[in-house]
């Protein structure tokens, strides 16, 4: 039982290992993929040991021994695979905080920045000067200001 836990445990940390070792970037699905392959493997792995543990306990002779000791194999493989799923979102987390913005975004960025000075710079006007025919410019600005969070979440879900 050791031996299996052990190589169970082994599986899914060798996953991770190898997700630092190859500086992967984030994208949308990653998480999913990654998981899929790692229970995949975990299933195979499963078939394999499930298969020789039957053996060993065949050969022991001992009433119902491989009964009794799945559930406790089972349960195990199970706590390994839920560890590895919260290993796993941590490492999917650092890999988007970790991941630049496209040059697109930091472009919407950077013209909203100069869409809110002018804004700022036109209300200042105002001020100074009531009289003035500004709110045409003033409600076109604030639709372009706020139409660009929409351009920067459409190239966030691009990734």
């Amino acid at each position: 039982m050791d031996f299996i836990s052990e190589g169970n445990s082994k599986l899914f940390q060798t996953v991770i290992d190898h997700i630092h070792s190859m500086e992967m970037s984030y994208y949308k699905n990653i998480e999913n993929d990654i998981q899929g392959l790692a229970s995949s493997a975990q299933e195979s792995y499963k078939s394999e040991a499930f298969s020789r543990l039957k053996k060993t306990t065949d050969q022991v002779n001992i009433a119902n021994l491989y009964e009794r000791m799945l559930p406790e194999v089972e349960s195990g493989m199970i706590t390994d695979l839920a560890v590895f799923q919260n290993s796993l979102n941590s490492e999917v987390v650092k890999l988007k905080l970790s991941t630049s913005i496209s040059h697109l975004e930091k472009w919407l960025w950077g013209f909203e920045v100069i869409l809110l000075l002018v804004s700022m710079l036109i209300v200042g006007m105002w001020l100074k000067d009531p009289g003035g025919n500004y709110e045409p410019v003033l409600v076109g600005l604030g639709l372009l200001v706020s139409l660009l969070p929409f351009g920067i979440k459409l190239c966030a879900k691009n990734k």
